[in-house]
């Protein structure tokens, strides 16, 4: 534990003081003004990281907030009077408000479409700066002096602690808030949008918080950027800015603030490269003799494709070309860094410091914190009284997808405290009829009852809370989140410290209850030794259990298990059964989707057969296996009905009676 503390926390604590020590030994001005830049980019490159790099966004509009910042504070100290601390609160306010007004919007949007909508931001806010003369004072640029600190006026090495202090204040509260609940719902809805609303986490509000947050650090930047330079004008925050910005980020590693300080570092020293020509050749020297080294080893060890190997070489090799024969390299200054990020995002994507965390991992062996211990089931799972009374009824269910009726009109009851199987061929409207049940889908026509309530039809998340719980046929896993952080963002009535205290770092009793409680479930799914492993890493069977726990966290009413023993080996079936009773002992109805006959035969009070869209059969298990409309519908017309047999308790295999 010291040892963890000494390397990881010891190093911050090393970096601050390095810098800010630096203007006590080195009376430079212009090396001043290079770590005051630094300090400014440190945070916007954090708050740009939250959308790139955990939502998985391309934003293009953090340029824009740093220069709505900029002028925001430069304007209530030029024309209201602000002092400084005034004038960054009024920044920071201007980010959070613009990028949520952007958010709402653009966030509907995916991919292309979203980095269009962010563009375009960026490109009307520039306009709008450069041609509001009346207040901006447009290409004639804005000119101010920097206000009053607690009544002081601070000298260039002052306002350079006070951005450094920033910078620090920023750094612990994006860590606390990054090792949160908030940070592992940012990761999972960029893994599972669908998964993220399906365990009552919300995907759009998250979204929403992160992209604000991150616009709200890009105008506490700007209000900085302006009392450092005194003087603005909005040509600075376009185009070539924002491709500086993305390079720094995937530069240094995205979800990682040391990523974004070394990106800092980066981009804050490229404009000096570029002007020396000397330093140009041997900066793109040594990028090109790093890509080959990478690339020809990770091809010797067969880690990578040839042109994932093959892209950076030839992208450094045109750098290095161009250093000596380019008369003046500031003139192609967006094709450099266009070809440094193209060289980044397909060599390196997971950034410097990811590259570093893994070689310095093998240095240094660090123990991870130790767990809490584990909860008891029983107090985590309370178990829920049962009457046997109607808990979900479904009534003239209808899904049509144009001239196909995948459901046409089901009616079912499902009784609270049994295990109600949901059987049919493939094609038969199974996972549909959930997928509708579950909020994926709007139904056509029909009704559903939960709890004596209509249900909310069309919403995952909104179901969700009202206490259904679902996994998945196809697995919908946070893949880059580890097996204990997959049932901890679940977790369901855990979280309630509001944003401001998770901050502050004061919400570690609810990380701590939740992390002992997602420990019982793993538990209960035989995964504990795998708690730390991300979810991608793990066998298939591993992964099918881990979403059954992923799911359970929600402390549901109605759990539906959707095809949970499609491909496992008669083991994990084995387990797979074991862990079905113990979730149905502690009271939880259980709606099961299942081919394996056997299965519903061991588990279900009562199963439902389905056949094009219709049910076909419904009744106890053995009654189904000698339905002739049922074998029909399996095996088709002129089949004979299986023998009578009895099943040996305990297995899957049928004995003769």
């Amino acid at each position: 534990m010291l040892k963890r503390l000494i390397l990881i926390r010891g190093i911050e604590v090393l970096m601050v003081l390095l810098l800010a020590s630096i203007p006590l030994v080195v009376n430079n001005s212009f090396v001043l003004g290079l770590l005051t830049l630094l300090a400014i980019y440190g945070i916007l490159l954090i708050g740009l990281d939250i959308t790139v790099g955990y939502l998985g966004l391309v934003n293009l509009a953090q340029a824009a907030f740093l220069g709505l910042g900029a002028y925001a504070g430069a304007l209530t100290v030029t024309q209201l009077g602000f002092d400084m601390l005034s004038a960054l609160l009024v920044s920071t306010v201007i980010g959070l408000v613009m990028g949520g007004l952007l958010a709402f919007p653009s966030l509907r949007l995916e991919g292309p479409q979203f980095a269009l909508a962010t563009l375009s931001f960026s490109a009307l806010s520039a306009t709008v700066l450069n041609e509001w003369e009346s207040l901006t004072l447009g290409a004639q640029g804005l000119q101010l002096h920097r206000p009053p600190l607690f009544g002081f006026v601070l000298d260039s090495k002052g306002f350079y602690w006070l951005c450094l202090c920033f910078l620090g204040l920023v750094w612990m509260a994006m860590r606390n808030l990054l090792s949160s609940q908030w940070g592992r719902a940012f990761e999972a809805l960029r893994d599972s949008p669908i998964a993220t609303d399906a365990m009552g986490i919300g995907t759009y509000r998250h979204k929403v918080t992160a992209f604000a947050l991150g616009s709200g650090l890009g105008g506490l930047a700007g209000g900085l950027y302006a009392f450092n330079f005194e003087y603005l004008q909005p040509h600075v925050f376009v185009y070539e800015l924002m491709v500086i910005l993305l390079l720094g980020v995937v530069l240094g590693g995205r979800k990682s603030l040391w990523g974004a300080f070394v990106g800092a570092v980066l981009i804050v020293l490229l404009p000096n490269l570029l002007s020396n020509r000397l330093l140009f050749q041997i900066f793109s020297a040594t990028g090109f003799l790093l890509a080959l080294g990478a690339g020809g080893m990770a091809l010797y060890q067969k880690r990578t494709k040839l042109f994932q190997a093959a892209a950076p070489i030839i992208a450094m090799g045109l750098l290095v070309t161009g250093s000596f024969t380019v008369q003046n390299t500031e003139d192609w200054r967006k094709a450099i860094f266009a070809l440094m990020l193209f060289s980044v995002v397909v060599g390196l994507p997971e950034g410097l410091m990811g590259f570093a965390s893994r070689f310095l991992s093998r240095i240094f062996s660090i123990d991870p914190e130790s767990f809490a211990p584990p909860s008891l089931l029983e107090e985590v799972l309370v178990r829920k009284d049962v009457d046997g009374a109607p808990l979900l009824q479904i009534q003239d269910l209808k899904c049509y997808f144009g001239g196909i009726k995948a459901v046409d009109g089901v009616s079912l009851t499902v009784a609270a405290g049994t295990i109600h199987g949901l059987i049919g061929p493939n094609g038969s409207g199974k996972s549909t009829l959930v997928n509708l049940v579950s909020g994926l889908y709007v139904p056509t026509g029909g009704t559903i009852q939960f709890q004596g309530k209509p249900l909310v039809q069309g919403s995952l998340f909104a179901v969700a809370q009202q206490g259904i719980s679902r996994t998945f046929q196809n697995l919908q896993l946070f893949s880059e989140l580890t097996a204990l952080d997959n049932v901890m963002v679940s977790m369901k009535g855990y979280y309630r410290s509001a944003l401001p205290l998770v901050l502050m770092g004061l919400a570690k009793r609810d990380e701590k209850r939740a992390e002992a409680d997602s420990l019982a479930l793993l538990e209960m799914v035989g995964l504990t030794g795998q708690a730390r492993i991300p979810a991608k890493d793990l066998p298939y069977g591993a992964q099918r259990f881990l979403e059954i726990a992923r799911a359970v966290a929600r402390r549901p009413t109605l759990l539906i298990l959707d095809e949970p023993a499609a491909g496992l080996a008669h083991p994990d079936v084995v387990t797979l059964l074991a862990i079905i009773r113990r979730i149905h002992q502690q009271g939880i109805t259980v709606i099961l989707i299942e081919h394996h006959m056997d299965v519903v035969s061991e588990l279900c009070d009562t199963a439902t057969v389905l056949d094009g869209g219709r049910i076909i059969a419904e009744g106890i298990p053995e009654d189904i296996r000698r339905n002739p409309l049922v074998i029909e519908a399996y095996l088709g017309k002129g089949s004979e009905p299986p023998p009578v047999a009895a099943e040996r308790p305990g297995t899957l295999e049928p004995v003769a009676a």
